[in-house]
This record gives structure tokens, C-alpha cells and sequence, in this order.
């Protein structure tokens, strides 16, 4: 038997991925303002600076800090889940 979801329970929240040249897989990290966050990383990537980053994500990661040279790329990606 098949499950029905209704549609008015699902909800979607952007994560913003960020690529790191010594990691094989992204650091998924949940913000208030991912958009915002992910102007910034990008143009970090754009321009070569050597500066630490301090982020302090929502969810399972509470604080993060990440050299702007060692950032290889940045992505968003929007997850879908039930409220």
C-alpha cells in the first residue's frame, strides 16, 4: 500500500555546500540567509586572498572555520522535508 503525503507539509530549506581542496565530500551548512553566505564564498573563490572564515551554521555543524585558500568551490542546493 502506497502512502499519500500532503503537499502543504513539505517543506524546502537551501543548504549552501562548500568544496574544500583536502575534502572528498562538501561541508553541508544551514543558514538563516544562505543566499547571503553564498555571495560571499563566491566571491572568495573569485579573488585570491589568504583570510580565515568563521561561520557559525544552523544544524548539525555549530561553528566552522575555513581558510579562503583552501575553498575550491561553492554551491547551493535546496533539500526537501516534512514539517
Amino acid at each position: 500500500m502506497t502512502q499519500q503525503y500532503n503537499a502543504s507539509n513539505i517543506k524546502i530549506k537551501t543548504a549552501v555546500l562548500v568544496f574544500l581542496k583536502n575534502l572528498s565530500a562538501p561541508l553541508v551548512l544551514y543558514f538563516d540567509n544562505p543566499q547571503e553566505i553564498y555571495n560571499e564564498l563566491k566571491e572568495v573563490v573569485n579573488t585570491p586572498i589568504n583570510k580565515v572564515y568563521e561561520f557559525e551554521p544552523n544544524g548539525p555543524i555549530k561553528k566552522v572555520c575555513i581558510q579562503a585558500s583552501q575553498i575550491s568551490g561553492v554551491a547551493l542546493q535546496e533539500e526537501q522535508y516534512f514539517a
